[in-house]
């Protein structure tokens, strides 16, 4: 008898997409602390030039470079007023030199800035420019009087280079105005909004996170709150798994919860929980197999459930379930994962995480490295727990098993045999999707 076609992962997660693009938002928020983490929804664009004019890089002194005598001649120049950071720019007087601060603009007439240490002082004291006092008319740089706007005096100084732009950041040298600084499904990163922020924006469109009820089935499941589960009970993996990947993908998990091997009793509590906290998806793991007890496929028996159960060709997690659940006259989207662990895991990562609309996860194409030849079925594509090596290989960790919940823990790394592969040796380069976490 020929085997049943097993679904592409890829057209699952297609039809994964489509379901919750039904339930999936935006808002608009702050661009500060609560933005880190979110979804960008929009591509955003730079409102000015960064920098927004041509400024000093060091504290030193702004000077032309038509008015030094070559790297390393010493030259004697007039001073001028001081340039603090966020003062108007104003000009350079030819022939004289202006202190300047770190980040002040850049005067007219200035073309590059020697730094305090290439003065005859060699540095700045905490009363200012003039050394004991720039406003006091106390003294310069090199000593000589300084007047009280700072002016006045001279500098003696000694460039190590006189090349024109030394020192100097230019204008837009970071990023111009109208440069996207933003792309959809991007992730909101501290350094991202640090640059929208100097950007000019101040907030910022994003997914509104989804709001998601998570349930494990099964009678011989227990929340670890219950204490010891006792003979032929476990304590539940999966709902606190499921709530931490969902989460991380950018949604708002507002319940979870087990429920035993009873279809009405399962509707129930989804409905229940759906009503109580508004939810927009629910997501089970367990009763998708073909066991006695599937306790999903039961339910999709009954009123108000739409639910398809493809076999999808990966290992774990092959089982899966998909469709809607009707409550108060809305069809709420459902996705039905496996109930092993590591199943329920992969899953979430592989499907529900895209249909989310979490970006995507980092994937490298590393050498294997394997003490012995590993099989795996050809006719689908297999996902090993896996690390990442400083040598740039990958090594797999654990054995293929879905229950084995602390291999998974200790990778950082999904490693994929594809479909049409019936073993992998030493070297065999394997595409590896990069993952969170992993031991140190």
């Amino acid at each position: 008898m020929t085997p049943p076609r097993r679904t592409p992962l890829a057209d699952h997660v297609a039809d994964a997409v489509a379901l919750l693009a039904l339930v999936r938002g935006t808002e608009v928020i702050p661009l500060d602390g609560g933005a880190s983490g979110r979804i960008a929804h929009a591509e955003q664009r730079a409102l000015v030039d960064l920098p927004g004019h041509d400024d000093s890089q060091m504290d030193g002194f702004a000077v032309s470079s038509a008015d030094l005598a070559g790297d390393g001649t010493e030259v004697t120049l007039p001073l001028g007023l001081t340039i603090a950071a966020g003062d108007p720019p104003g000009e350079l007087a030819p022939g004289t030199a202006r202190p300047i601060m770190t980040g002040a603009p850049l005067p007219a007439g200035a073309d590059l800035v020697l730094p305090v240490e290439e003065s005859a002082q060699g540095r700045f004291t905490a009363d200012g420019p003039g050394g004991n006092g720039a406003d006091s008319g106390t003294g310069g740089p090199d000593g000589t009087v300084a007047g009280e706007d700072g002016a006045g005096g001279t500098v003696t100084l000694t460039p190590v280079s006189a090349a024109p732009g030394r020192f100097v950041r230019r204008r837009g040298s970071d990023t111009h105005r109208g440069d996207t600084v933003l792309r959809e499904g991007h992730l909101l990163t501290p350094a991202r909004i640090a640059h929208l922020a100097a950007c000019g924006l101040r907030d910022v469109e994003v997914l509104a996170p989804v709001r998601v009820v998570v349930l494990s089935t099964g009678s011989e499941v227990r929340p670890a709150a219950d204490g010891e589960p006792g003979p032929g009970a476990r304590h539940d993996a999966n709902g606190p798994g499921l709530a931490a990947a969902l989460t991380e993908a950018g949604a708002e998990v507002v319940r979870t919860g087990t429920v035993p091997d009873d279809a009405e009793q399962l509707l129930d509590a989804l409905r229940s929980h759906v009503t109580a906290h508004n939810a927009d998806l629910v997501v089970t793991s367990g009763g998708v197999s073909m066991g006695a007890f599937e306790v999903v496929r039961h339910a999709s028996q009954l009123p108000g459930t739409a639910l398809t159960f493809p076999k999808i060709a990966m290992q774990p997690g092959g089982p899966q379930g998909i469709g809607t659940l009707e409550v108060d006259g809305r069809r709420i989207p459902w996705l039905a994962f496996p109930g092993n662990p590591v199943s329920a895991l992969l899953s979430c990562e592989l499907i529900a995480r895209p249909a989310l609309g979490a970006p995507a996860r980092r994937r490298l194409r590393l050498p294997v490295q394997l003490e012995q030849p590993e099989a795996s079925p050809a006719a689908l594509a297999q996902y090993r727990r896996a690390r990442v090596l400083p040598s740039g290989q990958v090594r797999l960790v654990g054995g293929p098993s879905s229950h084995l919940i602390g291999g998974y823990a200790a990778a950082d790394a999904l490693a994929i045999i594809p479909v049409g592969i019936d073993a992998v040796r030493d070297g065999d380069l394997l595409e590896t999707l990069l993952i969170p976490g992993g031991d140190s």
